[in-house]
């Protein structure tokens, strides 16, 4: 991989463009005869070169350590928007597909590849007058600035928490971490509210004052600069949704999903609320008890104790404490052994890279090989640092076409990062997010088609979170972690005993947790399914949580500035709990054997290798060989 300043990657931008265009223009330029085949080839060859450019600007604008870097692949971003929407509304492309006769002679791919054409332009505005195409344009190119904004003030909205009483005040944490994080000269420490920080005090910290105002500095991130760009980037939706003939955003956002419509969503969102509050009802009762072993007086658990005080109650009930496991997963164990676990699984072989020229000098480059022939490539981008994307994610650079370069990716993570004095201790949940995002790259990885339009993770969006949560879990398995999990001291392996602790430990909680992301789900909703005019988004979020979940909003905090699924996944959270139920219906098909190389196989070629190339639905059908069902998730959510 070439390494960009800004002026070259500009350039490169530049390049790309116009070889899309010279693809519009051979479209264009095809006889009014032109098959099927032809006209969805030469139009797909468009998106093959816009995607060449537009998965390294959003990786760019999201972790490069240059600023100047970061604003140039903002900008980029803005021109593809601009080229991707003309193409959308450009009448001609679009008559195109609508002039062809689409026979059932055609291949199957042929035909689903001009019946998407039609359907996204047809939801693009292209069948539209022109003044209202031109409204649709400016809309289109206003929310690409607002997103980015809204993004951009997330990564830099950090803030920090200054411990005053230093060491003393943070009781409970583990050494490494208070190693980590020394005294300054005058006997403080400043914590950040990056997540190597935030999630071990939540869990830890004896002090209930310094969880509190922790909790508070961490949902006040991107406050106040969020708060008007949440409420344009609400209203410019709506607007472009009613101009595209939709009731709201909601409408248009759900149509070309498996949900189909936003009604439904919402009805999937209350039946799982539904089926999590009997069992977050103990649990909620569970914490209120350990809170009055602390203080008898208390009245209800607040949200910053939860966390905490869940813990206890996994110390009292399975005799387990979250800091056991740690020494079992230092970083360099974990990553090599889910990457070992991935070859085992996928018979493929997954050898470290010195080509690529990484953006950071704590990138690594990774090559997967099938026998002696590379398939694709990867880049681990795993540890904080200013300026930086705060979360976990997996950002796709090149998708996988038959005859083309290979396909790449890079998972970005902030774990802690290892030094020669501290081997950087995981939680365990940690460890499922590498799965977790593992499992997102195999999928992008592992689809390989002839048209650009269904490579990689091109399936419904509330279908994508499926290999990710199911590859989650190989990382609950003792007989997996026993393979790399070995005490970072005394190299012996994590005893299957203390994971069958760490399972059960997991059953508790799992009721408010799904509540939790129920407020989630409904919280977006509420906010895209109708005119967001008058609607406080803040006060939203607080009616939600006193009604969908057992905590109240800590009053100051604005959680909703730093939510940045507001913009990346808009209306569609439930996205999230949709998948969940699919992949613990697939993990069921793998029961106990989930190191089978035939069932991984069979998952790979009927799921993680179809792209976009047939319905999720189907694709799903195709592995479990029947309907997906309830069942799974709701046993796992019973225990």
């Amino acid at each position: 991989m070439t390494q960009h300043d800004a002026a070259s990657f500009s350039a490169l931008v530049d390049q790309q463009l116009e070889a899309a265009q010279r693809g519009l223009d051979a479209l264009l330029a095809l006889p009014s005869g032109a098959s099927a085949e032809e006209v969805s080839a030469t139009f797909d060859r468009i998106g093959r070169e816009i995607g060449e450019i537009s998965g390294l600007a959003e990786l760019f604008s999201s972790v490069h350590p240059d600023e100047a870097v970061r604003e140039g692949a903002e900008v980029a971003s803005q021109k593809i928007s601009a080229f991707v929407t003309e193409l959308n509304l450009h009448r001609g492309a679009y008559e195109r597909f609508a002039d062809l006769d689409v026979g059932d002679d055609l291949p199957g791919d042929v035909r689903r590849y001009v019946e998407h054409a039609l359907r996204d332009y047809r939801r693009s505005g292209v069948d539209k007058d022109d003044a209202t195409r031109e409204r649709v344009r400016a809309l289109q190119e206003e929310l690409i600035h607002v997103g980015q904004e809204f993004d951009r003030n997330i990564m830099a909205g950090g803030r920090t928490l200054r411990i005053a009483e230093g060491h003393a005040a943070l009781a409970g944490l583990p050494a490494d971490f208070l190693a980590a994080h020394p005294e300054d000269a005058d006997g403080s420490v400043t914590l950040s509210t990056d997540p190597t920080d935030f999630l071990p005090v939540m869990l830890y910290a004896d002090r209930d004052d310094v969880r509190r105002d922790f909790h508070k500095e961490f949902n006040l991130r991107a406050f106040p600069e969020n708060v008007d760009v949440l409420n344009r980037l609400l209203a410019k939706r709506h607007e472009l949704a009613t101009t595209l003939g939709y009731d709201h955003w909601a409408h248009w956002a759900c149509e070309d999903k498996m949900v189909g419509t936003a009604q439904a969503a919402r009805d999937f969102a209350e039946r799982v609320s539904a089926r999590a509050r009997p069992v977050g009802e103990s649990e909620f009762g569970d914490l209120l008890e350990e809170l009055r072993s602390i203080d008898p007086a208390a009245e209800r658990v607040e949200a910053w104790q939860s966390r905490y005080l869940a813990e206890r109650v996994k110390r009292r009930k399975h005799s387990f404490d979250s800091q056991s496991v740690r020494p079992y997963f230092a970083y360099d164990r974990v990553r090599d052994g889910i990457l070992a676990t991935t070859e085992m699984l996928f018979g493929v072989e997954i050898k470290r890279s010195e080509a690529g020229s990484p953006w950071h000098a704590s990138v690594e480059c990774y090559d997967v090989f099938e026998g002696d022939r590379p398939v694709a490539r990867f880049y681990l981008d795993m540890f904080p640092r200013d300026g930086k994307f705060k979360h976990a994610a997996m950002f796709q650079m090149r998708s996988g076409v038959e005859g083309g370069a290979l396909p790449e990716a890079a998972l970005v993570c902030n774990f802690p990062a290892p030094t020669d004095s501290d081997p950087a201790l995981l939680l365990h949940d940690q460890v499922t997010t590498f799965f977790h995002e593992v499992g997102h790259l195999l999928h992008h990885l592992f689809s390989i088609h002839r048209f650009h339009g269904f490579a990689g993770i091109a399936c419904e969006w509330d279908f994508v979170e499926v290999p990710s949560q199911l590859y989650e879990e190989w990382g609950w398995s003792a007989g997996v972690l026993q393979r790399f999990a070995t005490h970072h001291e005394t190299g012996e392996p994590i005893p299957e005993a203390l994971v069958d602790k760490l399972r059960a430990a997991e059953e508790f909680g799992k009721g408010m947790n799904v509540m939790g992301q129920m407020l989630y789900a409904q919280f977006a909703l509420t906010l895209y399914d109708r005119d967001p005019a008058g609607v406080d988004p803040g006060e939203l979020l607080g009616q939600l949580q006193r009604d969908l979940t057992f905590f109240e909003k800590v009053p100051g905090t604005a959680m909703q500035c730093a939510f940045g699924h507001l913009h990346g996944y808009s209306s569609n959270y439930y996205t999230y709990m949709w998948s969940l139920v699919i992949s613990k219906d697939f993990a069921s098909e793998f029961g106990s054997d989930l190191m089978s190389a035939e069932k991984a196989k069979r998952y790979r070629d009927t799921v993680l290798g179809q792209g976009g190339s047939d319905d999720a639905g189907a694709m799903a059908a195709a592995f479990l060989g029947r309907e997906t069902s309830f069942d799974a998730w709701e046993a796992w959510l019973q225990g």
